[in-house]
Protein backbone atom coordinates (compact mmCIF):
# COMPACT_ATOMS: atom_id res chain seq x y z
CA UNK A 1 0.00 0.00 0.00
CA UNK A 2 2.70 2.48 1.01
CA UNK A 3 4.99 1.58 -1.95
CA UNK A 4 2.06 2.12 -4.35
CA UNK A 5 1.35 5.50 -2.77
CA UNK A 6 5.02 6.53 -3.07
CA UNK A 7 5.14 5.55 -6.75
CA UNK A 8 1.96 7.54 -7.40
CA UNK A 9 3.38 10.68 -5.77
CA UNK A 10 6.66 10.41 -7.73
CA UNK A 11 4.77 9.92 -11.01
CA UNK A 12 2.49 12.86 -10.22
CA UNK A 13 5.53 15.07 -9.52
CA UNK A 14 7.19 14.19 -12.85
CA UNK A 15 4.02 14.88 -14.84
CA UNK A 16 3.50 18.16 -12.98
CA UNK A 17 7.05 19.33 -13.69
CA UNK A 18 6.55 18.67 -17.41
CA UNK A 19 3.24 20.54 -17.40
CA UNK A 20 4.67 23.50 -15.50
CA UNK A 21 7.10 24.26 -18.34
CA UNK A 22 4.25 25.68 -20.43
CA UNK A 23 2.28 27.38 -17.66
CA UNK A 24 2.55 30.91 -16.34
CA UNK A 25 3.54 32.24 -12.91
CA UNK A 26 1.68 31.42 -9.72
CA UNK A 27 -0.56 33.83 -7.83
CA UNK A 28 0.10 34.99 -4.30
CA UNK A 29 -1.50 32.28 -2.13
CA UNK A 30 -3.41 32.50 1.13
CA UNK A 31 -2.77 30.27 4.14
CA UNK A 32 -5.06 27.34 4.95
CA UNK A 33 -4.40 24.65 7.54
CA UNK A 34 -3.17 22.37 4.76
CA UNK A 35 -1.54 23.92 1.70
CA UNK A 36 -2.58 27.13 -0.06
CA UNK A 37 -6.31 27.78 0.12
CA UNK A 38 -9.17 29.03 2.29
CA UNK A 39 -9.70 27.81 5.87
CA UNK A 40 -9.57 24.05 5.38
CA UNK A 41 -9.97 23.87 1.58
CA UNK A 42 -7.28 23.95 -1.06
CA UNK A 43 -7.85 26.47 -3.84
CA UNK A 44 -6.12 26.69 -7.24
CA UNK A 45 -3.30 29.03 -6.16
CA UNK A 46 0.22 27.74 -5.55
CA UNK A 47 3.33 29.12 -3.88
CA UNK A 48 5.84 30.69 -6.30
CA UNK A 49 8.90 28.56 -7.14
CA UNK A 50 11.46 28.67 -4.34
CA UNK A 51 9.06 30.32 -1.86
CA UNK A 52 8.32 28.60 1.44
CA UNK A 53 5.56 29.03 4.02
CA UNK A 54 5.72 27.62 7.55
CA UNK A 55 2.77 27.75 9.95
CA UNK A 56 1.47 26.42 13.23
CA UNK A 57 -2.15 25.30 13.19
CA UNK A 58 -4.92 24.43 15.63
CA UNK A 59 -7.90 22.47 14.30
CA UNK A 60 -10.78 21.74 16.68
CA UNK A 61 -13.77 19.70 15.48
CA UNK A 62 -16.62 17.78 17.05
CA UNK A 63 -17.64 14.40 15.68
CA UNK A 64 -20.45 11.92 16.23
CA UNK A 65 -21.56 9.22 16.96
CA UNK A 66 -19.57 9.28 20.24
CA UNK A 67 -19.59 13.03 20.90
CA UNK A 68 -15.85 13.29 20.21
CA UNK A 69 -13.99 16.57 20.67
CA UNK A 70 -10.85 16.45 18.48
CA UNK A 71 -8.04 19.02 18.73
CA UNK A 72 -4.98 18.85 16.45
CA UNK A 73 -1.88 20.96 17.01
CA UNK A 74 0.27 20.74 13.89
CA UNK A 75 3.07 22.22 11.83
CA UNK A 76 2.11 22.92 8.21
CA UNK A 77 4.32 23.99 5.31
CA UNK A 78 4.15 24.70 1.60
CA UNK A 79 6.98 24.93 -0.91
CA UNK A 80 6.94 26.17 -4.49
CA UNK A 81 8.53 23.38 -6.56
CA UNK A 82 7.95 24.89 -10.02
CA UNK A 83 5.54 27.34 -11.66
CA UNK A 84 2.04 26.31 -10.55
CA UNK A 85 3.31 23.28 -8.63
CA UNK A 86 3.55 23.23 -4.85
CA UNK A 87 4.42 20.59 -2.29
CA UNK A 88 2.77 20.74 1.11
CA UNK A 89 2.88 18.89 4.41
CA UNK A 90 0.98 18.71 7.65
CA UNK A 91 2.56 17.15 10.76
CA UNK A 92 0.22 16.63 13.77
CA UNK A 93 2.48 17.11 16.79
CA UNK A 94 -0.25 16.68 19.39
CA UNK A 95 -3.74 15.22 19.03
CA UNK A 96 -6.28 15.33 21.84
CA UNK A 97 -9.49 13.31 21.52
CA UNK A 98 -11.92 13.72 24.41
CA UNK A 99 -15.16 11.79 25.00
CA UNK A 100 -17.98 12.88 27.32
CA UNK A 101 -17.91 9.37 28.83
CA UNK A 102 -16.49 5.92 28.17
CA UNK A 103 -18.45 4.11 25.43
CA UNK A 104 -21.06 1.72 26.83
CA UNK A 105 -20.20 -0.68 23.99
CA UNK A 106 -16.42 -1.26 23.92
CA UNK A 107 -14.84 -0.18 20.61
CA UNK A 108 -12.29 -2.15 18.58
CA UNK A 109 -10.00 -3.97 18.92
CA UNK A 110 -12.49 -6.27 20.64
CA UNK A 111 -11.73 -9.75 22.03
CA UNK A 112 -15.10 -11.49 22.19
CA UNK A 113 -15.22 -14.70 24.24
CA UNK A 114 -18.08 -17.01 23.25
CA UNK A 115 -18.91 -20.02 25.42
CA UNK A 116 -18.82 -23.45 23.79
CA UNK A 117 -20.99 -23.66 20.70
CA UNK A 118 -23.18 -20.69 21.49
CA UNK A 119 -23.86 -18.57 18.38
CA UNK A 120 -21.50 -15.67 17.77
CA UNK A 121 -23.37 -12.35 18.01
CA UNK A 122 -23.52 -10.61 14.65
CA UNK A 123 -21.96 -7.26 14.00
CA UNK A 124 -22.32 -4.34 14.57
CA UNK A 125 -20.89 -4.51 18.09
CA UNK A 126 -20.05 -0.83 18.57
CA UNK A 127 -20.14 2.73 17.22
CA UNK A 128 -16.99 4.33 15.83
CA UNK A 129 -15.68 7.44 14.09
CA UNK A 130 -13.64 6.12 11.17
CA UNK A 131 -10.52 8.40 11.43
CA UNK A 132 -10.09 7.42 15.13
CA UNK A 133 -11.81 4.02 15.39
CA UNK A 134 -10.06 2.78 18.55
CA UNK A 135 -10.60 5.73 20.87
CA UNK A 136 -12.06 4.53 24.19
CA UNK A 137 -11.70 7.28 26.87
CA UNK A 138 -9.11 5.19 28.74
CA UNK A 139 -6.03 6.75 27.15
CA UNK A 140 -4.51 10.23 27.13
CA UNK A 141 -6.71 13.26 26.47
CA UNK A 142 -4.32 16.01 27.59
CA UNK A 143 -2.93 18.67 25.26
CA UNK A 144 0.50 18.54 26.91
CA UNK A 145 0.80 14.77 26.34
CA UNK A 146 1.86 15.50 22.74
CA UNK A 147 0.26 12.38 21.35
CA UNK A 148 1.45 12.13 17.71
CA UNK A 149 -1.20 11.99 15.02
CA UNK A 150 -0.32 11.61 11.35
CA UNK A 151 1.78 13.20 8.63
CA UNK A 152 0.47 14.39 5.27
CA UNK A 153 2.63 14.95 2.20
CA UNK A 154 1.00 16.26 -0.94
CA UNK A 155 1.56 17.84 -4.35
CA UNK A 156 -0.82 20.33 -5.96
CA UNK A 157 -0.69 21.28 -9.65
CA UNK A 158 -2.61 24.19 -11.10
CA UNK A 159 -3.82 23.16 -14.55
CA UNK A 160 -5.29 26.41 -15.82
CA UNK A 161 -6.40 29.88 -14.76
CA UNK A 162 -10.03 30.87 -14.54
CA UNK A 163 -11.54 33.36 -16.94
CA UNK A 164 -15.18 34.50 -16.81
CA UNK A 165 -17.46 31.49 -16.52
CA UNK A 166 -14.56 29.12 -17.15
CA UNK A 167 -13.13 27.96 -13.81
CA UNK A 168 -9.50 27.61 -12.88
CA UNK A 169 -8.57 24.00 -12.21
CA UNK A 170 -6.07 22.26 -9.94
CA UNK A 171 -5.40 18.66 -8.98
CA UNK A 172 -3.69 17.28 -5.89
CA UNK A 173 -2.39 13.95 -4.69
CA UNK A 174 -1.51 13.33 -1.07
CA UNK A 175 -0.47 10.54 1.26
CA UNK A 176 -1.33 10.45 4.96
CA UNK A 177 0.90 8.17 7.04
CA UNK A 178 0.62 7.36 10.76
CA UNK A 179 3.22 8.71 13.17
CA UNK A 180 2.47 5.91 15.64
CA UNK A 181 0.96 2.42 15.49
CA UNK A 182 1.08 1.66 19.21
CA UNK A 183 -2.30 0.44 20.45
CA UNK A 184 -2.27 2.73 23.50
CA UNK A 185 -1.76 5.76 21.22
CA UNK A 186 -4.48 4.65 18.79
CA UNK A 187 -6.87 4.18 21.72
CA UNK A 188 -6.12 7.77 22.70
CA UNK A 189 -7.14 8.90 19.21
CA UNK A 190 -3.89 9.00 17.22
CA UNK A 191 -5.58 7.52 14.13
CA UNK A 192 -6.07 4.20 12.37
CA UNK A 193 -2.46 3.05 12.21
CA UNK A 194 -2.79 2.73 8.41
CA UNK A 195 -1.82 4.93 5.44
CA UNK A 196 -4.39 6.76 3.26
CA UNK A 197 -4.07 8.08 -0.30
CA UNK A 198 -6.23 10.99 -1.53
CA UNK A 199 -6.81 12.40 -5.00
CA UNK A 200 -8.44 15.83 -5.22
CA UNK A 201 -9.88 18.06 -7.96
CA UNK A 202 -10.39 21.78 -7.30
CA UNK A 203 -12.31 24.31 -9.41
CA UNK A 204 -12.27 28.06 -8.74
CA UNK A 205 -14.37 30.81 -10.29
CA UNK A 206 -13.63 34.54 -10.03
CA UNK A 207 -16.96 36.38 -9.86
CA UNK A 208 -16.14 40.03 -9.46
CA UNK A 209 -14.65 40.48 -6.00
CA UNK A 210 -15.68 36.97 -4.99
CA UNK A 211 -13.75 33.73 -5.38
CA UNK A 212 -15.84 30.54 -5.41
CA UNK A 213 -14.05 27.24 -4.75
CA UNK A 214 -15.50 23.76 -5.25
CA UNK A 215 -13.52 20.69 -4.25
CA UNK A 216 -14.11 16.94 -4.53
CA UNK A 217 -11.74 14.28 -3.21
CA UNK A 218 -11.60 10.51 -3.02
CA UNK A 219 -9.61 8.86 -0.22
CA UNK A 220 -8.50 5.26 -0.34
CA UNK A 221 -8.46 4.44 3.36
CA UNK A 222 -5.63 2.12 4.36
CA UNK A 223 -5.86 -1.07 6.37
CA UNK A 224 -6.21 -0.24 10.08
CA UNK A 225 -3.70 -1.67 12.51
CA UNK A 226 -5.98 -3.89 14.63
CA UNK A 227 -9.14 -5.94 14.11
CA UNK A 228 -11.47 -7.96 16.34
CA UNK A 229 -11.01 -11.50 17.64
CA UNK A 230 -13.63 -14.14 18.45
CA UNK A 231 -12.51 -16.77 20.98
CA UNK A 232 -14.58 -19.93 21.50
CA UNK A 233 -13.74 -21.51 24.84
CA UNK A 234 -15.14 -23.98 27.35
CA UNK A 235 -16.75 -27.41 27.17
CA UNK A 236 -13.62 -28.92 25.63
CA UNK A 237 -13.28 -26.38 22.83
CA UNK A 238 -10.84 -23.52 22.24
CA UNK A 239 -10.80 -21.82 18.86
CA UNK A 240 -9.74 -18.37 17.67
CA UNK A 241 -11.01 -16.48 14.62
CA UNK A 242 -9.58 -13.04 13.80
CA UNK A 243 -12.00 -10.65 12.10
CA UNK A 244 -10.41 -7.66 10.31
CA UNK A 245 -11.67 -4.14 10.82
CA UNK A 246 -12.57 -2.79 7.37
CA UNK A 247 -12.94 0.99 7.11
CA UNK A 248 -14.90 2.56 4.28
CA UNK A 249 -13.24 4.78 1.69
CA UNK A 250 -14.29 8.44 1.77
CA UNK A 251 -15.57 11.02 -0.70
CA UNK A 252 -15.23 14.64 0.46
CA UNK A 253 -17.26 17.44 -1.12
CA UNK A 254 -16.71 21.10 -0.24
CA UNK A 255 -17.66 24.62 -1.27
CA UNK A 256 -15.99 27.85 -0.24
CA UNK A 257 -16.29 31.59 -0.90
CA UNK A 258 -13.64 34.24 -0.31
CA UNK A 259 -14.33 37.99 -0.44
CA UNK A 260 -11.52 40.55 0.05
CA UNK A 261 -12.49 43.20 2.59
CA UNK A 262 -9.29 45.28 2.45
CA UNK A 263 -5.96 44.80 0.76
CA UNK A 264 -4.70 42.57 3.57
CA UNK A 265 -7.95 41.02 4.87
CA UNK A 266 -10.42 38.59 3.31
CA UNK A 267 -13.59 36.96 4.65
CA UNK A 268 -14.11 33.24 4.02
CA UNK A 269 -17.10 30.90 4.24
CA UNK A 270 -16.93 27.12 3.77
CA UNK A 271 -19.29 24.13 3.79
CA UNK A 272 -17.83 20.62 3.90
CA UNK A 273 -19.12 17.08 4.15
CA UNK A 274 -17.83 13.53 3.73
CA UNK A 275 -19.50 10.34 2.47
CA UNK A 276 -18.32 6.84 3.34
CA UNK A 277 -18.31 4.53 0.32
CA UNK A 278 -17.49 0.91 -0.38
CA UNK A 279 -17.47 -2.17 1.89
CA UNK A 280 -16.85 -1.71 5.58
CA UNK A 281 -17.28 -3.37 8.96
CA UNK A 282 -20.83 -2.59 10.14
CA UNK A 283 -20.94 0.00 12.91
CA UNK A 284 -23.72 1.49 14.99
CA UNK A 285 -25.12 5.01 14.55
CA UNK A 286 -23.32 6.18 11.38
CA UNK A 287 -23.19 9.98 11.31
CA UNK A 288 -22.03 11.87 8.22
CA UNK A 289 -20.34 15.12 9.29
CA UNK A 290 -21.50 18.40 7.76
CA UNK A 291 -19.48 21.46 8.78
CA UNK A 292 -20.08 25.16 8.21
CA UNK A 293 -17.11 27.47 8.71
CA UNK A 294 -16.70 31.24 8.66
CA UNK A 295 -13.52 33.19 9.23
CA UNK A 296 -10.87 35.70 8.17
CA UNK A 297 -7.53 35.55 6.40
CA UNK A 298 -5.00 38.28 7.15
CA UNK A 299 -1.64 39.18 5.65
CA UNK A 300 0.98 41.71 6.71
CA UNK A 301 4.27 41.53 4.89
CA UNK A 302 5.40 37.93 5.22
CA UNK A 303 3.11 37.19 8.16
CA UNK A 304 -0.03 35.11 7.57
CA UNK A 305 -3.04 34.42 9.80
CA UNK A 306 -6.15 32.32 9.24
CA UNK A 307 -8.92 32.35 11.87
CA UNK A 308 -12.25 30.52 11.64
CA UNK A 309 -15.19 29.11 13.59
CA UNK A 310 -16.64 25.69 12.71
CA UNK A 311 -20.19 24.48 13.38
CA UNK A 312 -20.96 20.77 13.25
CA UNK A 313 -24.41 20.95 11.72
CA UNK A 314 -25.54 17.33 11.45
CA UNK A 315 -25.15 16.07 14.99
CA UNK A 316 -27.15 13.21 16.44
CA UNK A 317 -29.80 13.78 19.08
CA UNK A 318 -27.94 13.58 22.37
CA UNK A 319 -29.48 11.48 25.13
CA UNK A 320 -31.57 9.28 22.85
CA UNK A 321 -31.65 5.69 24.16
CA UNK A 322 -31.10 2.71 21.83
CA UNK A 323 -30.97 -1.10 22.32
CA UNK A 324 -27.48 -2.46 23.02
CA UNK A 325 -26.53 -5.30 20.64
CA UNK A 326 -24.34 -7.03 23.27
CA UNK A 327 -26.66 -6.50 26.25
CA UNK A 328 -25.88 -8.92 29.08
CA UNK A 329 -22.27 -9.50 27.99
CA UNK A 330 -19.62 -9.15 30.69
CA UNK A 331 -17.10 -6.39 30.04
CA UNK A 332 -13.67 -7.32 31.43
CA UNK A 333 -11.74 -4.52 29.67
CA UNK A 334 -10.95 -2.61 32.88
CA UNK A 335 -10.11 -5.73 34.90
CA UNK A 336 -6.46 -6.44 35.75
CA UNK A 337 -4.84 -9.33 33.90
CA UNK A 338 -4.47 -11.35 37.09
CA UNK A 339 -8.11 -10.88 38.15
CA UNK A 340 -9.36 -11.57 34.62
CA UNK A 341 -7.45 -14.84 34.45
CA UNK A 342 -8.80 -15.89 37.86
CA UNK A 343 -12.36 -15.04 36.78
CA UNK A 344 -12.06 -17.05 33.57
CA UNK A 345 -10.57 -20.01 35.46
CA UNK A 346 -13.48 -19.93 37.90
CA UNK A 347 -15.92 -19.89 34.96
CA UNK A 348 -14.20 -22.88 33.31
CA UNK A 349 -12.88 -20.69 30.50
CA UNK A 350 -9.21 -20.53 31.47
CA UNK A 351 -8.14 -21.67 28.00
CA UNK A 352 -9.31 -18.31 26.62
CA UNK A 353 -6.91 -16.25 28.76
CA UNK A 354 -3.74 -16.88 26.67
CA UNK A 355 -5.66 -15.88 23.52
CA UNK A 356 -6.50 -12.40 24.80
CA UNK A 357 -4.44 -9.55 23.36
CA UNK A 358 -2.80 -6.98 25.64
CA UNK A 359 -4.76 -3.74 25.61
CA UNK A 360 -7.74 -5.09 23.64
CA UNK A 361 -11.30 -4.59 24.88
CA UNK A 362 -12.58 -7.88 26.33
CA UNK A 363 -16.20 -9.06 26.39
CA UNK A 364 -17.57 -12.41 27.53
CA UNK A 365 -20.88 -13.59 26.06
CA UNK A 366 -22.03 -16.07 28.75
CA UNK A 367 -24.96 -17.67 26.90
CA UNK A 368 -27.26 -20.01 28.79
CA UNK A 369 -24.73 -22.71 29.69
CA UNK A 370 -22.32 -20.74 31.85
CA UNK A 371 -22.52 -20.39 35.60
CA UNK A 372 -21.08 -16.89 36.04
CA UNK A 373 -18.87 -16.37 39.12
CA UNK A 374 -18.88 -13.03 40.98
CA UNK A 375 -17.53 -10.19 38.85
CA UNK A 376 -13.99 -9.00 39.62
CA UNK A 377 -13.13 -5.38 40.37
CA UNK A 378 -13.57 -3.33 37.22
CA UNK A 379 -15.96 -5.81 35.60
CA UNK A 380 -19.46 -4.83 34.52
CA UNK A 381 -22.45 -6.15 32.64
CA UNK A 382 -23.37 -4.36 29.41
CA UNK A 383 -26.78 -2.73 30.03
CA UNK A 384 -29.78 -3.40 27.78
CA UNK A 385 -29.67 0.13 26.30
CA UNK A 386 -27.08 2.81 25.63
CA UNK A 387 -27.39 6.60 25.13
CA UNK A 388 -26.36 8.68 22.13
CA UNK A 389 -23.79 11.31 23.07
CA UNK A 390 -23.48 14.47 20.96
CA UNK A 391 -22.04 17.56 22.60
CA UNK A 392 -20.18 20.82 21.89
CA UNK A 393 -20.96 21.40 18.20
CA UNK A 394 -18.74 24.52 17.88
CA UNK A 395 -15.04 24.28 17.02
CA UNK A 396 -12.38 26.49 15.49
CA UNK A 397 -9.52 26.68 12.98
CA UNK A 398 -6.38 28.77 13.57
CA UNK A 399 -3.21 29.02 11.49
CA UNK A 400 -0.39 31.50 11.93
CA UNK A 401 2.86 31.53 10.04
CA UNK A 402 5.31 33.28 7.75
CA UNK A 403 6.07 33.26 4.03
CA UNK A 404 9.77 33.26 3.13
Amino acid sequence: MQSTATSGVVGFALLSLLASAVLGPAEEPALSIQGSGLLTLADTTTVAPGRFTLAFTLDNRDRDPLGLDVLDYAVAWTFGVAPRLEAYGHHVLSRVVALPEAPVLPPPPLDLIVVGREPVPGRPYYALYTPTPYVNARGSDRFDSFLPGDFVFGLKQRLRSGRGARPGLAVALEVKAPLTQALADLQSGAGTGGADVTGRMVAEWRLGAYGLVASAAYTRVGVPRFGDRVIRAGFGETRVVDEPLDLADRVDASLGVRRPLWSRVAAVVEATTAFEVGPRTPALDPARPVDALVGLQLRWGGARWTLGLRYHGRSLRSGESRPAPLAGAIDLSAVSEEDRRAFLDAAGLGSAAPMLRPGAQTLLVPGEQLLVPPLPEGGRVVPPRYPIRSEHQVGFVIAWGWAF
